[in-house]
């Protein structure tokens, strides 16, 4: 049996992720890393196929809504913005959205009033240790899984992101450029999958360089960010923040946090192994619509596939190869 009809073949065993919730709400109050802004914001239980949606308390009317999707997202430069129809955003959702993957959250509605989500510590570690107090209820309907055929790949001028088949999700990401070298060393490769335990992702906070601070304010950004909730990367390569490191490879460790976070506006579970050298919000955008652009050149799994019927369905794929 070859390689492909071997991997199809193990997919007769692949099941599903099922949705869940909240079992109860969750509140957090902070700044806003940009905005520095302070904002309240509340996670509250939601039905299955609800999805993940966002509100806008000091906004009223129906525009206050912003549904979750890779189309929602734009400008996602040194953040994850979303926006709804009527122009209505909410920015820095990519540490939130990394906690509920984690989590196992596929269904919530996110209460909050200002227009930029706390930045808590700069990573995700408050969000998923209070969404695991709150207690986490699983639905009947599963996640959809797209099953990666062939290789999809997307590029930037510093970056690559891409994903060929494999029999679960396993992800690595690679930190390469000049200016973050130095500061990282051997720690610039880290590899996982969401069967493992991911607090030390959760943990690792986002990060900036001393240098550019200025010019980034000047951009009206960053104007909440502190030794609170950023490491900031000296001109000599060191780190400031106010504990040091939590991790040897946090840095890159933050960057595979935001790829889960910008990933969880796909709709979908991969079962693929991701490569992502680089990885920015503008590229995970890109690599997340090119997938959803391709969908009908791999294979969706679907709920009423993880029956007693998948090994037919299994088997018609095993046929078309």
């Amino acid at each position: 049996m070859n390689r492909d009809r071997l991997f199809l073949f193990m997919l007769m065993y692949f099941s599903l992720r099922s949705e869940a919730t909240l079992s109860s709400p969750v509140e957090f109050s902070g700044i806003g890393v940009h905005s520095g802004q302070s904002v309240t914001m509340r996670i509250t239980p939601a039905a299955e196929k609800h999805g993940i949606i966002f509100k806008r308390l000091d906004i009223s009317g129906k525009a206050c809504v912003i549904e979750l999707s890779a189309n929602s997202v734009v400008e996602p430069t040194l953040c994850t913005r979303v926006v709804n129809k009527s122009g209505i955003s909410v920015v820095v959702v990519e540490h939130l959205l990394a906690a509920l993957r984690i989590c196992g959250i596929t269904n919530a509605l996110i209460e909050l009033d200002a227009p930029e989500l706390p930045v808590m510590d700069g990573s995700a570690a408050v969000f998923v240790k209070e969404i695991r107090k709150a207690g986490i209820t699983s639905r009947e309907s599963f996640v959809p899984a797209i099953v990666i055929t062939k290789p999809i790949v997307v590029e930037s001028a510093s970056g690559k992101i891409s994903v060929i088949p494999g029999e679960d999700c396993d992800i690595t990401v690679k930190l390469a450029y000049d200016r973050i070298n130095r500061t990282i060393g051997e720690n610039n490769s880290y590899t996982f999958t969401f069967d493992d335990d991911l607090s030390d992702i959760a943990s690792s906070r986002t990060f900036g360089w001393l240098e550019d601070y200025e010019k980034v304010r000047q951009m009206g950004l960053a104007r909440g960010s502190s030794d609170e909730n950023t490491i900031a990367i000296m001109p000599d390569g060191s780190v400031r923040s106010k504990d040091g490191l939590r991790h040897k490879s946090e840095l890159v460790m933050h960057k595979c946090l935001d790829l889960i976070g910008d990933m969880a506006v796909l709709g979908y579970d991969i079962v693929g192994n991701i490569e992502a050298l680089n990885p920015s919000h503008m590229l995970n955008n890109v690599f997340v619509r090119k997938i959803l652009r391709e969908l009908r050149s791999h294979k969706i799994v679907r709920e009423e596939q993880t029956t007693a019927s998948s090994g037919c369905y299994y088997k018609e794929l095993l046929a078309q190869r």
